[in-house]
């Protein structure tokens, strides 16, 4: 699963502050998706390009339903389903990630993607929560 925080935040959280509780969370939100979709997109990229060995991978690749866990509103890139063996994507990934015990080195792909896409992904998050705070700010 990829996981990155979103740093820098002070500006928002003073907007946010401004906006109340229920307006603020959906503010939040609004924000999430298009940063794990730059997430998504590049390891979508990253499995058609360097591991066409894996087949259905790549389309397995989705993204949870939105969840606010304590206060930290947060959604999941995963991997869903099963390949023609039976075989559970999200097991392959993790192979592919890390390795096992029988000796198939991992590649790290998902870390190695997740930190080159970081940078992307907050300033689509940041384009995000502008674009919504100034709709509410104006209406």
């Amino acid at each position: 699963m990829a996981k990155f925080k979103f740093e820098g935040m002070d500006e928002y959280l003073t907007a946010l502050g401004r906006l109340g509780g229920k307006q603020a969370e959906k503010v939040i939100k609004y924000a999430v998706y298009p940063g794990a979709a730059v997430v998504a997109d590049a390891l979508r990229a990253e499995i058609e390009g360097h591991h066409r060995i894996t087949g259905d991978l790549a389309r397995s690749l989705t993204l949870a339903t939105m969840r606010n866990d304590s206060g930290f509103i947060n959604t999941k890139v995963m991997f869903t389903g099963y390949d023609e063996k039976g075989v559970p994507n999200a097991i392959k990934a993790a192979v592919l990630e890390s390795g096992n015990s029988r000796g198939i080195k991992g590649t790290h792909f998902i870390s190695k993607t997740v930190r080159s896409v970081e940078a992307k992904a907050s300033a689509a998050m940041s384009s995000a929560l502008d674009e919504k705070i100034a709709e509410i700010m104006e209406g």
